[in-house]
Order: structure tokens, then sequence, then C-alpha cells
């Protein structure tokens, strides 16, 4: 197994990366800075563009084209071409400390994302507040979910009739429920696995999760019935979110903290890079792109 940087950007604190495989291209965010980067696999490039605001905690890519951002306390649309956001809804407007964080599609082109709560870059032990919501194609948000103080993690089985999320509770778990990708509602719950440090999260082909532990250096394989299947050590990183990309969907993309936030400094090389893990053996599902 190979575990290299892919560029030579260092973040704040990377997150929310998302393989295209339309655009053959990575995007992810640098969330405190804040910043969006695109990583594109035939140039070998990279492109930046400065946000406004104070934070960015999430993207997706649209199918007609241009980004999602979840920004500050609300979702905007990203034109890549103007660098330019226009606000489509603000679900947390009002809302003291509350700022979106983690958030994925699901497999009919919704957006879900959820909230955390805390001032940007302070703080620990952030209070239960935060919602998970449902952002659809025509503008609606729905509230799906409450009781977070850092939502993370958001990924669905391979049927998509699985939603699994973290933030809840302690904050050390991972949640399981029911979800019906048809109607976007969300079902009965429980807890998957206990005792670890989740942050984001993806879901491979064979419908195990990828967890990134954000205080643990490394990354966790895990099972379906919530057992650890395997583990991929980053010896000193503060890992953040991870994802499979590549041409092949067989690499594995891990963000991390570059800088000093909630009491944790990271030591490590390269702190703040997103990793190319190569020779993991398992490979990812096409992310789905936003219907709006």
């Amino acid at each position: 197994m190979n575990i290299r940087p892919l560029d030579d950007n260092r973040c704040f604190l990377g997150e929310s990366p998302v393989w295209d495989t339309a655009e053959q291209a990575l995007y992810w965010v640098d969330s405190l800075t804040p910043a969006l980067y695109r990583y594109d696999w035939a140039t070998r490039q990279t492109r930046r563009w400065d946000l406004p605001g104070q934070s960015v905690g999430s993207l997706a890519v649209r199918r007609d084209g241009g980004l999602l951002l979840a920004m500050d306390q609300g979702f905007h649309a990203f034109d890549p071409e103007s660098g330019t956001t226009s606000l489509i809804a603000e679900p947390f407007a009002g809302r003291d400390l509350v700022r979106f964080n983690d958030g994925k599609v699901d497999p009919a082109g919704r957006f879900i994302a959820g909230g955390m709560h805390g001032a940007v870059g302070e703080g620990n032990g952030p209070e239960p507040v935060a919602d998970m919501v449902s952002l659809s194609a025509d503008g609606a948000v729905t509230t799906l979910l409450g009781g977070f103080g850092c939502f993370n993690g958001p990924c669905f089985s391979p049927d998509g009739r699985t939603l699994y999320v973290a933030g809840r509770g302690d904050l050390f778990n991972i949640e399981a429920f029911a979800y019906d990708p048809e109607s976007g509602a969300l079902g009965e719950g429980h807890v998957l696995i206990e005792g670890i440090d989740p942050d984001g999260c993806t879901v491979d082909a064979d419908g195990f999760l990828w967890s990134a532990q954000f205080g643990a250096g490394e990354i966790l394989r895990i099972a379906p019935d919530g057992s650890i299947a395997g583990r991929i050590a980053l010896p000193g990183q503060i890992t953040a979110s991870v994802m499979f990309g590549g041409p092949g969907l067989d690499l594995l993309f891990v963000t991390t903290l570059g800088r000093p936030f909630w009491g944790i400094d990271p030591t490590a090389p390269d702190a703040g890079a997103v990793f190319v893990v190569e020779g993991s053996g398992y490979r990812g599902l096409p992310e789905h792109r936003f219907a709006g």
C-alpha cells in the first residue's frame, strides 16, 4: 500500500472530498479558510477558489453544472466560471452558533446535510442543537432529525436504503437509519458502532463504511453489522474525511487537519494535505449529483 500527498496544497481543515466520475476530478473544501479546490485528473492541475463567509462544510456537484455548497448557515449555488455564489436557502439563519458541516447527495439527487454547534475554530463540547436536513431540487428544505452537536459522515448503503450518520450523543458513534430513497423519508435507526472518533465517511462497493477517525490518525473499514473489518494508519495525521475516486474508483482520498483546532495540534509531515491511498484492494461507488 502506498500513501502520498495529492498535491502541494495544505488546508487548515480539509473536508468533503467528492470525486466526480463525469469530470474525472476531485473536489474538496478547506472549511475554515474557507476555500474550494478542484484537482483535474487528466492535467494533474489543482484550481482554488476563495469563498465568502466564515466556513464551508460540504459540497456536491450539480447535474446541470456548477456546485452546491453548504456554507455558513445556508445552501449556495456556486458557479466555477465566475467564482460567484448565490443563496438557495438558509435553514439555520438566526440560530446562534449553528452552521453547516458535512453533507452528501442521496440516490434521488437530494442533498442531505447537517449542522454543528460552536464558534468557527473555537470551543469544545458542542451542544446537541443542530439538525440534519434535506434539500430537494426545487429548493425546499425538510428537517429529518435533530440532536446533533457536530453532524458528520453521511453516506448511503449501495441500495440507498440505509443512511449512516455521526454526531449525536457523545459524538463517538455512528448511527444507521432506514431510508426511503424514493420519498426521502427517514425511518428507524440504531447505533451501529460506539467508542470510535468518526468524522467523514464513505461506503465502498461491498457496502462497508470507511470512516476517518479524527483523533486517531487512521481510517476504519466497518462492516454493515458494525464490526471493524480493517484499518489504515496515517500516523500523526488528524484525518477528517475520505472518498474513493480515480479512474477505477480504487484510490482512497483522505483530507486532513493542517493547523491547531479544538485543542488538537497536528505535527505530522504534510499535515493539511489530501492524501492518496493506493493499493487498498477495494473500490468505491460513483457519487450522486445534486438534482437542482
